[in-house]
């Protein structure tokens, strides 16, 4: 008999019962989509008679994050923009690419270059502290935002701590294990063992940026990918939940597909992210 509303599938009738947790919560399976879930409130043990001795109360799990390859379906494709929404959008980059040459600050190019190697796996273990410090706080090639978070985490930690956690994360980042996507989430929601405080959504996003220029198009939150993506190509993106929809994997699907709906005819992808960013306003 069914249980429960599947969240993934939202079937009923091929949801079942597989067993009963400590904590009272029940697991579920929907075989219409193979999802396993749980469901339901814990219950906080009963107290040992031991009337001077506190109990702890039963923690919350994790949600089961679903995997990739099931949720990657529910992500728009290029093929569902809307034609005229496309023909739209293409216009706008034809009067972009007619304005004239594109000319990039003269700063980004070395800046790129250089990131490009402290990023690196020989470059992270030789790269000087400060350079570290200077790539969080320099808006060259992309802003990263307000830099208090991580400031005031760098002066608590120490240099020399706050460091040994940028190279772990960036490591983490760029040569983990598992998939690209959920790597990142795991860095942003801060569940990595070695984060490093305000090393954030968009200090990541920058970070694969400079590491993987000819993929990673310098807008560096899923937020403003979003707002682009409605505005230039009026197609809505979903909105980030822990099972399904995690923010790393919104914030590479998107940076993927607006690279795509883009197309060629850029310098380089900050060409790109200033078509993008120019296009989002033109009404």
């Amino acid at each position: 008999m069914a249980l429960i509303v599947c969240p993934l599938c939202v079937r009923e009738d091929d949801v079942h019962l597989v067993r009963t947790l400590e904590d009272g919560r029940k697991e579920a399976r929907c075989d219409d989509c193979d999802f396993a879930f749980v469901y339901g409130a814990p219950v906080e043990p009963k107290k040992v008679a031991a009337p001077r001795k506190r109990t702890s109360t039963a923690r919350v799990a994790k949600p089961v994050v679903v995997p990739i390859a099931v949720v990657a379906k529910r992500f728009p494709l290029a093929g569902d923009v809307d034609p005229a929404a496309q023909e739209r959008a293409d216009r706008l980059k034809q009067e972009f690419l007619a304005a004239g040459p594109w000319e990039p600050s003269a700063l980004v190019a070395p800046h790129w270059t250089k990131y490009r190697w402290v990023f690196s796996a020989d470059g992270l273990e030789k790269v000087a502290i400060a350079d570290l410090k200077y790539f969080a706080d320099s808006p060259i090639g992309g802003s990263t935002g307000d830099p208090t978070v991580f400031d005031k985490a760098w002066v608590l930690l120490g240099e020399f701590e706050a460091a040994r956690r940028i190279r772990a994360t960036t490591t983490h980042l760029l040569r983990g294990s598992g998939d690209l996507e959920d790597r990142l989430t795991t860095l942003v929601d801060g569940s990595f063992a070695q984060s490093m405080p305000g090393w954030d959504e968009a200090l990541l996003t920058k970070t694969l940026a400079v590491a993987e220029a000819y993929r990673f198009v310098p807008i560096v939150t899923y937020d403003e990918k979003r707002a682009i993506a409605l505005a230039v190509y009026g197609i809505e993106l979903p909105v980030v939940d822990e099972v399904s929809l995690t923010i790393g994997r919104l914030a590479v699907w998107s940076n993927d597909l607006l690279v795509e709906l883009a197309g060629d005819g850029f310098d380089d992808l900050h060409h790109t992210a200033a078509f993008l960013r120019w296009a989002a306003t033109q009404h």
